[in-house]
């Protein structure tokens, strides 16, 4: 076991990015989970990546993130690397697509806000060990795939005023 333990490397060249790549997942699945709960704005806000519901992809999003942020030395830590890339930046391109999505809309939810802070926080001290080729084809897959997967609807909400 301190045999494993030692091999084990965490994501990030700084104490405060290794321990912000531990956090930000974990607050991630945190926001989503209250979201589930929430009875304000986000409450007019529904979608779905495929048919599943966004809160979920994010949760599992975010519990994939945290895993990876853990990696053994060796052969497989910058192919770890290679994957976190993707991961990170593919949610840069669907966080835009989805902000972008609720600045159409004219409705905000703080909570998917949050999280897309915590993933653009991720992008930025995550992106100095990035490669940029990589970065660029996954943020153009994920709004490419959004574009096409996405289904989302406001139910529409009126005051009483």
């Amino acid at each position: 076991m301190n045999m494993l333990c030692a091999d084990m490397k965490i994501a990030g060249n700084h104490i405060i990015t290794k321990i912000l790549n531990i956090i930000l997942p974990l607050t991630g699945i945190a926001l989503m989970l209250i979201y589930e709960y929430c009875e304000t704005s986000c409450l007019y806000l529904k979608g779905t990546l495929m048919g599943i519901d966004l809160k979920w992809v994010g949760i599992i999003y975010m519990i994939v993130l945290f895993a990876s942020t853990f990696s053994l030395r060796g052969s497989l830590a910058q192919m770890t690397v290679h994957f976190r890339t993707v991961l990170i930046s593919a949610a840069v391109g669907v966080e835009f697509f989805l902000i972008g999505w609720q600045i159409i809309k004219n409705t905000y939810c703080p909570f998917c806000l949050a999280f897309s802070a915590c993933i653009f926080i991720l992008f930025g001290i995550n992106f100095k060990t990035m490669n940029r080729k990589l970065v660029i084809a996954s943020i153009a897959a994920a709004l490419v795939g959004f574009t096409l997967f996405f289904q989302g609807q406001t139910i529409p909400h009126y005051d009483l005023i």
